[in-house]
């Protein structure tokens, strides 16, 4: 119990919520003004970019047209100028998918009003796919290409072609962010085929584009028809949802959402099925917003927002049986997330504790409960430290889904999911160490050394720390500079210091993003 309450304790402490100082001007000054300056993918004017070799860059993509960020603002030239609106706006600019980097600055002119100047940065958007593999006498080939920022106008579309091995497949998508000019009314449309399989889905979505904001409304339907052996399996589904803000402001969220989902499967072959669900979807968030903007965490060089705030997130799920559509009922999921963030001086610590199960027949199945933290010191000399640790209890698991433990979830240098049961342990400690920032105005390069430990214990097996499972090892990280997501490759060679006699004690694992 004395846990409980030390966990209680950390969660529930005083927030400190600010804008950063250069926002914050004196209340009630009237915005008079506000610019717009987007900027081209290299910056040309400084004489270290001046090569032709980006030039010729900046004339390929196109940069972000101004009516496309006034669009994001919220804020307008005659309102009140408020600091924490402006704050949230950069944060909003900074996480669209075609800037790399966004600035706001607020200045006081000499009528008493308020200027504001608004720059973006756009980030690199075209992507190439290209991919050829000859194995056995098989081939099997990839190419297409992506834009995510079309003709500065922020949508993004996708054209792939892929023959995997002799089977050939189209995928196509495409996003528009504010469709038909619509203020934040995004559309997206996906589709792919393949001899005897075609994929279809379409979304419209108005979502909690910022703390003010009152409602989200959204849509979706889908259709799938896949061949698998004999049998053909067709899926279609369709949902809509709705949320409600109750007293927006800039310093919490008070969210409920609502949301229905119709879903109908069936099966042709030897032994054709039908199903039809009609999932009834409830959730609330409860936060606080108290955000800190750093750098060196997940990233390199890009600004990262994060918020510290209180917050929890419950939800809830379930499709009940309704005789006259034929629907059949499934379990009662019910789940609830609370997470907060503390920061001093160049320390930053992150909370994440979740709970998830399921309720059907009177009996409650799948329960995990569950606990995260993770500790960064920053401000070291070309470094940060970084420590994480987990610990996940599962109680009456289904035996097809157990807690797995391995290299793709945080052991490194062991078997993917080689340990598995209902009690879960991780510890892992990184130095990242950046060691070129911005190389040829392309990468950010990096190296990591790293001590990866923990287990999984079946239910009955007592714990013992004597059955953890270690391995050290070294990673180099590449994150491409000019992109919006900064996020980097990471590529790490890990020794398992106690694996199975029968089991390499090399692994090399190459995956994106950081470990934690």
């Amino acid at each position: 119990m004395r846990y409980l309450t030390l966990l209680f304790c950390l969660y529930a402490a005083p927030l400190s919520a600010a804008p950063r100082a250069a926002l914050r001007l004196p209340a009630g000054l009237i915005i008079s003004s506000i610019t717009i300056e987007t900027h081209n993918v290299f910056e040309t004017e400084l004489p270290s970019e001046n090569k032709l070799i980006y030039r010729t860059a900046n004339r390929i993509h196109s940069q972000t047209r101004d009516g496309v960020i006034s669009r994001e603002l919220l804020f307008e030239a005659g309102d009140r100028y408020d600091a924490a609106l402006v704050a949230e706006t950069e944060r909003n600019l900074r996480a669209l998918p075609f800037v790399r980097r966004a600035e706001i600055e607020a200045a006081v002119n000499s009528n008493g009003t308020v200027d504001v100047v608004v720059r973006t940065y756009d980030s690199w958007t075209l992507e190439v796919v290209a991919n050829y593999k000859r194995a056995g006498g098989a081939t099997s080939i990839k190419a297409g290409i992506a834009e995510g920022n079309i003709l500065g106008q922020g949508k993004s579309g996708s054209a792939v072609y892929s023959n995997d091995w002799g089977s050939g497949s189209a995928d196509f998508s495409y996003k528009d962010r504010q469709f038909l000019h619509y203020k934040r009314l995004q559309y997206s449309v996906a589709a792919r085929t393949a001899p005897g399989s075609q994929n279809l889905s379409l979304s419209f979505d108005r979502p909690f584009y910022a703390s003010i904001a009152r409602s989200a409304v959204g849509g979706s339907v889908s259709y799938g028809s896949n061949p698998a052996g004999a049998v053909t399996r067709r899926v279609a589904e369709a949902g809509v949802n709705y949320g409600i803000s109750l007293a927006p402001s800039t310093e919490r969220t008070r969210r409920v959402k609502f949301g229905l989902v119709a879903h109908r499967s069936e099966s042709t072959g030897p032994a054709p099925d039908r199903e039809q669900l009609v999932t009834i979807q409830l959730g609330a968030e409860w936060e606080e917003l108290d955000f800190l903007t750093v750098r060196r965490i997940q990233k390199f060089t890009h600004d990262e927002d994060y918020n510290l705030g209180f917050g929890v997130f419950p939800s809830l799920s379930w499709a009940p049986a309704i005789r006259a559509l034929g629907t059949a009922q499934t379990p009662l999921m019910p789940s609830v997330t609370v997470r907060k963030g503390y920061t001093w001086g160049n320390q930053l610590l992150l909370l994440n504790s979740g709970y998830s199960s399921k309720y059907f027949n009177g009996g409650n199945g799948n329960i995990v409960a569950s606990f995260n933290a993770v500790y960064y010191l920053r401000g070291l000399r070309y470094q940060t430290l970084a420590f994480h640790t987990g610990l996940d209890l599962g109680w009456r698991l289904d035996p097809a889904s157990p807690l797995a433990l391995g290299e793709f979830n945080g052991l490194r240098g062991y078997g993917v999911g080689q340990f598995t049961g209902s009690r879960r342990f991780l510890l892992n400690i990184e130095d990242r160490v950046y060691v070129w920032d911005d190389l040829l105005r392309l990468l950010d390069v990096g190296m990591v050394l790293f001590c990866d430990s923990g287990y999984v214990w079946q239910a009955q097996v007592p714990v013992k720390l004597s059955d953890l499972k270690n391995s050290v090892g070294v990673g180099l990280r590449v994150a491409p500079s000019r992109s919006s997501s900064n996020s980097p490759v990471r590529i790490d060679l890990a020794r398992a210091l106690n694996g199975s006699p029968g089991r390499p004690r090399w692994s090399l694992s190459v995956l994106g993003g950081q470990a934690f």
